[in-house]
């Protein structure tokens, strides 16, 4: 085999990453007349006109699943806080209307789409852990992915990118894209992750917290197994299952900035704790919910 030169081999790589599309062939095509320049000592003027012609041509490509304006803070957190608590409706997935609309869920599932959703409704970037199937090569995977720059239609787009993560993540996965919240900022939009066995069998379901009733009770909102269009289903004071110990229990989402970072690293003030283990080893599993909910009535 002849021996392969730089910028053949990084043309290849970005074909084999990114396909054919146009931001592809723009890279390529600037990869390769930049070693003319520099080789050519005078550049050619011809060739830099069109390099900087199809730079500005193709500054449309979207080369994202949406355009990122703003950046996650508490700030951000709190406005999802209160969407969740207005906008999520148990007919979100089974509605007509709507980003989410006749999507198939099930338990995680519903959960990412609709964190997904309010990242897209607000500029925000939508990143998480990468899914088994692009590591090693990706360590977080996010809005700004290429993977589906051919679906020009914007709606249409993110739908794509939202059926990916839905189907490349799952309950593991959710627990690795939050962390243990504490127990009074258990509210609005904080994820409820639980393990339990049946007939021997290891079974783990999520559910978003959707907030308060009028008695000042937990709204736990969830999807279910097997994955299909379905309304969220509502369980009111306590879900089907309780914990019994670490990762699982209330968690809230990781922002970008925390993902490659231990988890024992996440700032208080964001809302890190592990105070909900430490009670649920003094008190067990059969009264942790409840603990917990009494914290919550007497904030």
């Amino acid at each position: 085999m002849g021996k392969i030169n730089k910028r053949t081999a990084v043309s290849f790589l970005v074909q084999k990453i990114f396909g054919s599309n146009c931001f592809c062939l723009l890279f390529i095509l600037i990869v390769n007349l930049s070693d003319h320049f520099i080789q050519g000592g005078f550049m050619n003027i011809v060739s830099l006109s069109l390099v900087l012609f199809l730079t500005i041509s193709f500054t449309n490509v979207h080369a994202e699943v949406w355009h990122s304006k703003e950046e996650w803070s508490e700030s951000w957190e709190n406005e999802y806080r209160q969407w969740v608590n207005k906008n999520l409706r148990t007919d979100v997935f089974t509605s007509e209307e709507g980003l989410l609309g006749g999507l198939a869920t099930d338990c995680a599932d519903a959960l990412y789409a609709i964190r997904i959703q309010f990242a897209y409704e607000n500029s925000l970037p939508f990143v998480i852990n990468a899914p088994d199937v692009l590591k090693p090569t990706v360590k977080i995977f996010g809005s700004d992915t290429a993977m589906f720059d051919k679906i020009t239609d914007e709606k249409k787009r993110v739908r794509a990118f939202m059926k990916f993560v839905m189907a490349e993540s799952g309950t593991n996965e959710l627990m690795k894209d939050t962390f243990p919240v504490q127990i009074k900022k258990i509210n609005s939009g904080i994820v409820y992750v639980v393990e339990w066995s049946l007939f021997g069998k290891m079974n783990r379901h999520s559910y978003i917290i959707k907030g308060f009733d009028q008695d000042g009770e937990l709204l736990y909102y969830a999807s279910d197994a097997p994955v299909k269009v379905r309304k969220l289903q509502v369980d009111t004071k306590y879900p089907r299952f309780s914990y019994d110990s670490a990762p699982f229990g209330f968690r809230k989402w990781k922002q970008p900035s925390q993902l490659l970072i231990p988890e024992k690293n996440i700032s208080p003030s964001a809302g890190y704790s592990i105070e909900q283990y430490t009670l649920l080893e003094s008190i067990g599993k059969k009264y942790i919910l409840k603990e917990i909910r009494n914290i919550l009535k007497n904030r």
